[in-house]
C-alpha cells in the first residue's frame, strides 16, 4: 500500500498541497509557552491580519487612524493587535472588518503557483512556505471585535439575505 503512494497523488491539487500547514498551524496554536521563533512565526500571523484591516480600510474609505501590535489584556482578554476608524458607517463595515479572510485566496493561489508543473518531489523551500503560511491559518479567522463590526453593516446583509430569499422563491 506504502509503495503505491506518492507525492504527485498526495499533492493532488493545491488543497492537499496546503494540509501540512494547516496541521503545523494547530500544533503552533497549541503552544502556550512557546520559543522565541515559534512565537515571532505566531506574530507574523497577527501583523498580516492587521494590516489586511489597515488596507482595506485605506481602500475603502474607513480612514483607519492607528495601529497597534503590542499585546495588551483588555477586559479579561489578551488582544494581540488593533486598528483604529474614524470612517467606519454601514456600507464599509463588513468588507474593512473581514479583510483578514482576504489571506485565504493569497494561500490558495500560492499554492496553484507552486504546482503550476506538478510536484516531482518535496523541496526545502516547500517546508519554508509551509512554515510561513502556518500562522496565517491561525490569524486568518476575524476576531470577535471584527465580526461586531461586521453588525454595523447591517442594511446590506438585510438586502443580501432579501435577494436570496427572492431569488429563491422565483426559482420555486
Amino acid at each position: 500500500m506504502i509503495e503505491s503512494l506518492s507525492l504527485p497523488m498526495l499533492f493532488d491539487g493545491p488543497a492537499s498541497y496546503l494540509i501540512p500547514s494547516v496541521v503545523l498551524g494547530l500544533v503552533l496554536s497549541s503552544q502556550r509557552r512557546a520559543w522565541m521563533p515559534v512565537r515571532f512565526l505566531q506574530f507574523t500571523g497577527v501583523l498580516v491580519h492587521e494590516v489586511l484591516h489597515f488596507v482595506v480600510g485605506l481602500v475603502t474609505m474607513a480612514r483607519p487612524t492607528s495601529m497597534s501590535l503590542i499585546p495588551r489584556a483588555e477586559a479579561g482578554r489578551l488582544v494581540l493587535g488593533t486598528v483604529g476608524f474614524v470612517g467606519l458607517n454601514w456600507l464599509n463595515a463588513w468588507i474593512t472588518a473581514l479583510a483578514p479572510l482576504l489571506v485565504l485566496p493569497m494561500v490558495y493561489g500560492l499554492a496553484n503557483w507552486r504546482l503550476t508543473h506538478g510536484i516531482q518531489h518535496v523541496q526545502w523551500w516547500d517546508m519554508l512556505i509551509w512554515l510561513v503560511l502556518a500562522p496565517q491559518w491561525l490569524n486568518c479567522w476575524p476576531s470577535r471585535a471584527d465580526w461586531k463590526l461586521v453588525l454595523i453593516s447591517w442594511p446590506l446583509i438585510g438586502l443580501f439575505v432579501g435577494a436570496i430569499v427572492v431569488w429563491l422563491w422565483g426559482r420555486s
